[in-house]
């Protein structure tokens, strides 16, 4: 099977799909405010339904292979820094989970968003602020976002390329030098090329676009946080040992 580059759109008919970008948004960051000083249970209770959603948006994690390799290993240096100045093996763990939650949701964000998509539903709402270019903001938004998935592609194709060369180098530091070297070099031609699309389209930045509507999917998941959030923080107070 193919392997999936991670932070990618995939279009389909799934739930996340159908809800419009700017309730997705909100409801990621209105989960992940508290999660940066939630407890271990506050953190499972939160992690929970976030991979359920990844279950039913049938989140291919066994394709992303590398790039799974490298969050994981983010997340182990994570966790034992934070053992190494705690020496507290259950706060280790809780900032451990609080990463992954933090990836998993950015991974549900993208896999059901279009970058297009969500600078149409962020900008009809910023254009509404006074002295503000709504549009402009979103267009810049919606290009930092494209280029993410970018670093990704590009970081697979220098990896795959050196391989096919079986080049091989004993010394890290030159090799690592080497590899992001490529990288960055392959980046900017990207972004050159990116650059010359944009203007061959006439690109503006500033156009007004047509937005996006709200479905009764949008009322759902902005009902199913809001209650989520609210029993979760009413509910565990009552349980002192789980905090």
């Amino acid at each position: 099977m193919a392997e999936a580059l991670i932070f990618h759109y995939r279009e389909q008919k799934a739930f996340l799909n159908r809800c419009n970008p700017l309730t997705k948004l909100l409801s990621i960051l209105a989960i992940l405010i508290p999660l940066a000083r939630a407890s271990f249970a506050v953190t499972v209770a939160i992690l929970i339904p976030l991979v359920l959603l990844a279950i039913s948006q049938h989140l291919p994690l066994h394709r992303y292979g590398k790039e799974l390799r490298f969050f994981f290993a983010m997340t182990a240096l994570i966790g034992i820094t934070e053992y190494v100045s705690t020496r507290l093996l259950l706060p280790s763990f809780t900032a451990c989970l609080r990463f992954l939650t933090i990836i998993l949701s950015g991974m549900l964000l993208s896999d059901s968003t279009a970058p297009d998509d969500l600078a149409r539903s962020l900008g009809s709402i910023l254009d509404r602020l006074p002295f503000v270019d709504g549009w402009a903001i979103a267009s810049s938004i919606e290009l930092t976002l494209s280029m993410i998935p970018l670093i990704f592609d590009v970081t697979e194709q220098v990896t795959t390329a050196r391989k096919a060369r079986m080049e091989k180098n004993r010394h890290p530091i030159k090799s690592i030098t080497s590899v992001a070297s490529s990288i960055f070099s392959l980046l900017l031609d990207r972004s050159e090329e990116l650059t010359w699309a944009l203007e061959a389209r006439s690109f503006n930045p500033s156009r007004k676009r047509r937005t996006l509507h709200y479905t009764k999917d949008d009322l759902y998941l902005g009902v199913v946080v809001i209650l989520g959030l609210s029993s979760l923080f009413f509910l565990l107070p009552l349980f002192p040992s789980f905090l």
